[in-house]
């Protein structure tokens, strides 16, 4: 009888794995998304686009999903780092050569989150500078 391919998958939870997985590019997501709609919204609400706006609301608004995206990446990424420290041993002799083997679902599943984390942290900052340094309405 063979053993099971993820022989710690109870000492984390798979809501943990998921969330660290997921939360990254869902957020990043949601501050494309976001951003965009209450831009459009501000900078074009009619027929005609309207001048650039005074600053205003927007600039905070646009900083606030940010922030928040970032704050959330940055949780994903310590949820599966903390997942991985605990399912680093699942397979033996594995804790120096983690990106070699390919068994341990778990700590696959958490070396993937910490590298999601990781790039879409990266974007999210890159669209922060954007919306930092480039007026939101052009005409």
């Amino acid at each position: 009888m063979s053993a099971h391919p993820a022989p710690q998958r109870d000492h984390v939870s798979l809501a943990a794995l998921l969330f660290g997985i997921a939360a990254a590019p869902l957020f990043w997501l949601g501050q494309m998304m976001l951003g965009f709609g209450v831009t459009a919204y501000v900078c074009y609400p009619g027929d005609h686009p309207l001048p650039p706006p005074a600053p205003g609301a927007l600039p905070g608004v646009l900083i606030g999903f940010d922030v928040v995206a970032l704050i959330a990446c940055a949780v994903g990424g310590i949820v599966s780092y903390r997942s991985w420290l605990l399912t680093r041993s699942e397979k033996a002799g594995s804790d120096s050569h983690a990106l070699h083997t390919g068994e341990g679902r778990t700590r696959f599943m958490a070396l993937w989150g910490i590298i999601a984390s990781l790039w879409f942290f990266a974007a999210i900052l890159f669209n922060t500078i954007a919306s930092l340094t480039v007026s939101p309405c052009v005409i």
